[in-house]
C-alpha cells in the first residue's frame, strides 16, 4: 500500500465518484477502478459498493479504513511541514469545514490572511451543516470545523459570541417594544431555524417554564426572513447572521443579553499539523477582538 493508493482511496470519499476523484488525481476513471480493484485485492475485502438505490457508498470495514487512511496522510502531512521548515519554507495543507454563517462572514478574511502570510499552505474549505463539520471532524474528513455547542466530542478554542435577536415584520405588536423577553414570545408563531438555533432556543423556553410554538422549522436564514416578511411568525437568529434585513422586516434584542457561541474545534488539540495551527491562530487574531 503506498500513498498515492491510500489518497486516491480518501478522495473517492471526498467526491463520491470515482471519475471525480480521478479528475483530482489526474487519473482516467478506467484507471481509478483498476487502481481500487488492486487495493481491495491486496487489501482481501470489498471497500466501495455501487448501488442503484445509494449510489456509490463505502462498505463498514470500508468507512473504519478511510479513518486509518485519513490518519496516515494527516501525519505524511506533519512530515512534510518539518522538512520544510528545516530547509526555511512554510509548507501545508489545512482542510476546513463551517457551517453558512461563518463561510460568509469570517472564513474568506481568514484564507486570505492566511495566504498573503504563508503564500506555501493549501486551504481546502467544505460548506455544510453544524451537525455535518462535527461529522466531518469525527470522521477525520476535515482537520478544523467552526461549530457550536454542544461540543464535548472535541477540544475547543472560543471564536465568537454572537448575540441573539428577534426578528418580526414592522407591523407586530412587539414592534412598539424596544427589547424582547422570552415570555413576550409565549403565544407567536415562531420560524425555527434548524442547526443548532433549535436546541439553545428551547432551553431559553426552559428557563421560563415555557415550550415555544414553532410553527415552521427551516434550514436558512433567508427561507426565515422569507416568511417573516410575509407575517408568518417572527424569528430568533444572531446579528452576525444577517447582512441586511428585508424591507418590513425590523429587530428586537433579546433580554437579558444572549449569546450564541461559535467555536474552533479539533478532535485533539494537542495533535494538529502546523497549517492546523496557523488557521487557529489567524482565526483568533482576526475576530475574538469581535467579541465586545
Amino acid at each position: 500500500m503506498n500513498k498515492s493508493q491510500i489518497q486516491l482511496i480518501v478522495q473517492i470519499s471526498e467526491t463520491g465518484s470515482f471519475t471525480k476523484a480521478g479528475e483530482e488525481l489526474h487519473m482516467t476513471q478506467p484507471a481509478v477502478s483498476r487502481a481500487v480493484a488492486t487495493i481491495e485485492a491486496e487489501l482481501g475485502t470489498k471497500l466501495i459498493k455501487r448501488n442503484k438505490k445509494n449510489g456509490l457508498f463505502f462498505t463498514d470495514v470500508g468507512e473504519r479504513i478511510l479513518v486509518i487512511f485519513r490518519n496516515i496522510l494527516y501525519e505524511l502531512q506533519k512530515v512534510d511541514e518539518i522538512i520544510a521548515a528545516e530547509k526555511g519554507l512554510e509548507i501545508g495543507k489545512v482542510h476546513i469545514g463551517a457551517f453558512p454563517t461563518v463561510c460568509t462572514r469570517f472564513i474568506p478574511k481568514i484564507i486570505r490572511t492566511m495566504e498573503d502570510k504563508y503564500p506555501g499552505l493549501e486551504v481546502k474549505l467544505s460548506e455544510g451543516s453544524i451537525d455535518q463539520v462535527k461529522e466531518w471532524l469525527r470522521s477525520k474528513s476535515i482537520d478544523v470545523g467552526v461549530i457550536i455547542p454542544p461540543d464535548k466530542d472535541f477540544d475547543t478554542v472560543p471564536l465568537i459570541k454572537d448575540q441573539l435577536i428577534v426578528l418580526m415584520h414592522s407591523n407586530h405588536p412587539l414592534y412598539q417594544k424596544e427589547t424582547i423577553s422570552i415570555p413576550d414570545l409565549q403565544d407567536e408563531d415562531i420560524i425555527l431555524g434548524r442547526g443548532g438555533y433549535d436546541i439553545q432556543i428551547h432551553d431559553l423556553f426552559k428557563v421560563f417554564k415555557l415550550k415555544p410554538k414553532v410553527r415552521f422549522e427551516v434550514n436558512y436564514i433567508d427561507t426565515a426572513l422569507s416568511m417573516v416578511q410575509e407575517g408568518l411568525g417572527i424569528t430568533i437568529t444572531t446579528k452576525k447572521n444577517i447582512l441586511s434585513l428585508p424591507e418590513q422586516v425590523v429587530s428586537r434584542e433579546l433580554k437579558p443579553d444572549t449569546f450564541r457561541d461559535i467555536k474552533i474545534g479539533v478532535l485533539d488539540i494537542k495533535d494538529t499539523s502546523k497549517a492546523t495551527d496557523v488557521f487557529i491562530q489567524t482565526a483568533l487574531t482576526l475576530f475574538t477582538k469581535d467579541n465586545s
